[in-house]
């Protein structure tokens, strides 16, 4: 089974919960990093590199071939292969740790969702296919729109709003 950027931020998170803060050994390095997030909106370096570190732990726990498939799935992944740029390993970590460290930013917010994820699943389309209803014309709309001028629309307020239709509010109790 293949690692996933999820399932690394998730064990990430898990691991920052289990860390004692720094100021009060009674919260978690966790809730000490919510803190911050929601006292002052800014991080200590040394407490991004804590972060930094785990989930480089778990990107050194990866296969060259898993880590590569995973560096491609990455916006930079994808650019630098876009522009067929030779990348070591070390810097498909660096470029994962970056995607990463801002998942586990992410879920720090009281307000994140998964649909909030900065790596959404791809989206479903839906195709509806064309029904043959035998021998019916194809309409042309190409040609229908050619003949349709500014001038040739004329609507009225009085053809889209109907009087009688709006006479109840002026006779409502309300």
């Amino acid at each position: 089974m293949t690692t996933t950027t999820k399932k690394i931020v998730t064990e990430v998170v898990a691991a920052l919960k289990k860390l004692p803060s720094p100021e009060n050994k009674k919260k978690t390095f966790w809730d000490y990093l919510k803190d911050q997030l929601y006292s002052e909106s800014t991080w200590d370096q040394k407490d991004i590199k804590v972060i930094e570190k785990s989930i480089h732990g778990s990107l050194n726990k990866m296969s060259e071939k898993d880590l590569t498939a995973m560096w491609r799935e990455t916006d930079k992944g994808y650019e630098k292969m876009d522009a067929n740029k030779k990348v070591s390993p070390k810097e498909m970590k660096e470029d994962l740790t970056d995607e990463m460290l801002g998942q586990v930013m992410d879920r720090m917010d009281d307000n994140y969702s998964s649909k909030d994820s900065f790596f959404s699943p791809p989206e479903t389309n839906y195709v509806a296919e064309k029904e043959d209803k035998g021998d019916s014309e194809d309409i042309d709309e190409e040609a229908i729109a050619e003949k349709i001028v500014d001038g040739d629309i004329d609507i009225d307020d009085a053809d889209l709003f109907n009087d009688e239709d709006f006479g109840d509010e002026e006779e409502s109790n309300f």
